[in-house]
């Protein structure tokens, strides 16, 4: 793999602000999947949260490429990152799919989610994350539902080696230039399947067909324009190629567009409406952390939270799932489903933090780096010296590292995890 370039040790807004990419997702499917609130007029108002959510599911795309590119180490090969990313997501994902698995079993598809039964081999697809691949809600939704986009996401983790080398070895000077054609391919890329697929059938409880839907919104190949545009855009901070912007621009787009949201293109509020404002969102963070300028997304409580955000990510459906099974079919006023909305969120949060700390921090420990051979020095290429596991490796917020050498930072580049 290509080697890195010297970079701050950490960027810690970055990890705050997946805390809240988390959230969005997480409050989307409490209130809208939830169904506790009797006043149906709720869910028409709560209808634009499903833009909010596909716009922090693309931001989890762009973000997973900006940190992967960000913090490459120079001693790595195809190998050992691929060995990171599984023992990263696969624990928590066998977890919770087990889990939900177990509820499913148990009760079938008696609660309000819509979660398919799945086939035998519904369930062996997605707990080896292949589900994504066809155009079958039974396939794509089965088990826990929300792992789709981890599917694309083991996608890019798979391809990443291949990328990067190429793209690490472009001139500087054409980063720019294929930022603009990726970008425009994104924006292009709903018009496009729109012209390739059917409108939805007339009376369809979605206003987008399935296949169109699914090409839209799941399929990993398309998803994967995000994941390459995030990997050129932490070049492009790299190499002293993107403008100096500040983030009021960025979030001005967000707010204009989540505005107007009722007259765009259905397909559009899948995620490309909101990708290009988001994705000018995060070099500007990154670039307030490498100039240590402090953000409060960066605070100690916020980063150690968006380091559990893939823990909050994979078990909010299987709590939400188990609430709704407790409550059966009963809706609710609105202060009290609100109160209890609110409350099944930081459950949430909490058992997430329970399975970030039980389960995906030790096998990180474990398991994230292949353990010498008694008796044989560590080694390493391109003249670096050996490097040891430190807090930073596991996710945790380092202390001050005052002033520090560039050859010191290359060295000590933690593997930051991009994931949700």
């Amino acid at each position: 793999m290509a080697s890195a370039l010297p970079q701050p040790d950490r960027l810690p807004s970055l990890t705050g602000y997946r805390f809240l990419l988390a959230c969005a997702v997480l409050f989307g499917h409490v209130l809208t999947l939830g169904r506790l609130f009797a006043d149906e007029s709720v869910y028409e108002a709560a209808g634009r949260s499903q833009m909010l959510s596909a716009g922090a599911v693309s931001s989890f795309f762009l973000l997973s490429g900006f940190v992967l590119a960000w913090t490459l180490r120079p001693d790595d090969t195809a190998g050992r990152f691929w060995r990171r990313r599984f023992v990263k997501i696969f624990p928590n994902h066998a977890v919770t799919w087990t889990l939900m698995l177990v509820l499913l079993l148990a009760t079938g598809t008696a609660t309000l989610l819509p979660v398919p039964d799945p086939a035998v081999d519904e369930a062996v697809k997605n707990l080896l994350l292949v589900h994504t691949w066809a155009p079958d809600m039974a396939d794509f939704s089965s088990v826990n539902p929300v792992t789709w986009s981890i599917s694309c996401e083991a996608f890019f983790y798979l391809l990443f080696p291949f990328l990067i080398r190429p793209l690490s070895a472009l001139p500087a000077r054409r980063i720019r230039p294929l930022i603009a054609l990726i970008a425009a391919l994104v924006l292009a890329t709903p018009a496009l399947v729109t012209l390739v697929t059917e409108d939805a059938a007339t009376g369809s409880w979605t206003p987008l067909s399935m296949e169109r839907w699914w090409l839209i919104y799941f399929f990993p190949p398309v998803r994967l324009l995000e994941f390459v545009l995030g990997i050129l855009l932490a070049l492009a901070v790299r190499a002293g190629r993107w403008p100096a912007l500040r983030m009021r621009w960025p979030l001005l787009v967000l707010i204009a567009l989540f505005a107007v949201q009722p007259r765009l293109p259905d397909e559009y509020t899948w995620g490309a409406a909101t990708c290009l404002p988001l994705a000018a969102l995060i070099p500007a963070l990154a670039c307030r952390d490498i100039d240590r300028r402090p953000t409060w997304l960066g605070t100690r409580g916020l980063v150690v939270l968006g380091e559990a955000s893939f823990a909050l990510y994979m078990i909010h459906f299987p709590t939400l799932y188990a609430m709704r099974l407790l409550l059966g079919e009963r809706t609710f006023g609105t202060l009290a489903a609100t109160a209890i909305a609110l409350g099944v969120a930081a459950l949430c949060v909490l058992v997430s933090l329970v399975l970030w700390r039980t389960v995906e921090l030790p096998m990180m420990r474990r398991y994230s780096r292949p353990r010498p051979l008694p008796g044989r020095p560590v080694t390493t290429t391109g003249g670096m010296p050996p490097r040891t596991t430190t807090t930073d490796d596991l996710g945790a917020d380092p202390a001050s590292a005052g002033d520090i050498t560039d050859r010191d930072r290359v060295a000590r580049a933690p593997q930051q995890d991009p994931m949700p």
